[in-house]
């Protein structure tokens, strides 16, 4: 045999192993929850965290867009089993209302895409009261500035409830309430400044400084109460204002528009806003007296002037 038969030969049998090596290498089936049809649009959208909420005082429920499982050892040290959309985490250490920590951790859906995050979580109220948004200004002066009045329906603790200037999701502001017992007929007066006046609005209130500069948006606005800070927690009430103006359905601003938007969504708004229009810094926004609460303007009206009356029984004097 010559050397160029020789040579040919070789590489014949170099190239025929090789091509034997990946047919073997290939016939091996992947795990079953590897395995994508490629023709038959197959998930590829990671799965995404919309709420979380604590259900013991260590125990944090994590709910995701789909079903999904613990990735590996992610979690760390925290025990986390899935139960389809959710992912229950059992802290190292109980925390109390009001406290914060945080969860860190990757999930995996049925189609192998993951998510990984870290997040905020506050500690479980099992106490929190029955309150409604009951008065608020949006166009205060240093003389009467911004303020929003809550009026308790039960007995209860505030620890952990947020106030938002604005949605969870788009704020401006916000003030997360601290350990403070409460009974019904209580008020809680929240002033949107940086520090109390001298002289709050009236005895046995409970007056809560936002610690912030900036009041509320003068006419086209919301206000949601949550039960905590955390990403979907529930919202206990929620108000939505205008003066319809001509840009963006009425609410004047893009940003006005989506959190409107939000809230009617989330449930906690119905119809048309309350109309802010005729609203000064002392004709405040004001529920009747009765408390109704039907979620929607037929609540409110606008007071006389001068007839704001933060701390004490709503006027029924409407402008």
């Amino acid at each position: 045999m010559n050397r160029k038969v020789f040579l040919t030969l070789t590489c014949i049998v170099v190239a025929t192993v090789m091509i034997l090596a990946v047919l073997l290498g290939c016939s091996h089936d992947p795990e079953p929850e590897e395995v994508f049809n490629i023709l038959g649009a197959a998930d590829s959208i990671s799965p995404s965290l919309v709420a979380v909420k604590p259900v013991s005082g260590s125990i944090i429920r994590l709910e995701f867009s789909e079903p999904v499982r613990v990735y590996g050892n992610s979690f760390g040290s925290l025990t986390a089993r899935s139960d389809g959309k959710f992912i229950f985490v059992s802290l190292d250490a109980s925390l109390k209302p009001g406290m914060q920590s945080y969860v860190r951790g990757r999930v995996k859906d049925y189609s192998g895409n993951t998510t990984g995050f870290s997040i905020q979580v506050w500690g479980y109220n099992p106490d929190l009261p029955d309150i409604l948004i009951n008065e608020f200004t949006t166009k205060g002066t240093a003389k009467s500035p911004d303020r929003t009045e809550l009026r308790v329906m039960g007995p209860g603790n505030i620890n952990g409830m947020t106030l938002y200037n604005g949605v969870p999701d788009n704020f401006d502001s916000f003030v997360v309430f601290g350990d403070i017992d409460v009974e019904s007929g209580d008020m809680i007066v929240v002033w949107w400044t940086e520090e109390l006046p001298d002289h709050v609005a009236a005895e046995g209130v409970i007056d809560i400084c936002a610690g912030t500069g900036e009041g509320l948006p003068s006419n086209n606005g919301a206000i949601v109460l949550c039960g905590t800070p955390s990403l979907g927690a529930d919202v206990l009430d929620a108000v939505v204002y205008s003066n319809f103006s001509a840009s963006y359905d009425g609410y004047g601003t893009r940003s006005a528009k989506e959190k409107a938007t939000w809230v009617i969504t989330a449930g906690a708004w119905k119809g048309d806003p309350l109309d802010s229009t005729s609203s000064t810094a002392t004709r405040s926004m004001s529920r009747l007296q009765d408390g109704r609460d039907s979620d929607s303007s037929a609540d409110w009206i606008i007071t006389v002037t001068g007839g704001s009356t933060f701390g004490t029984v709503n006027s029924s004097e409407a402008y």
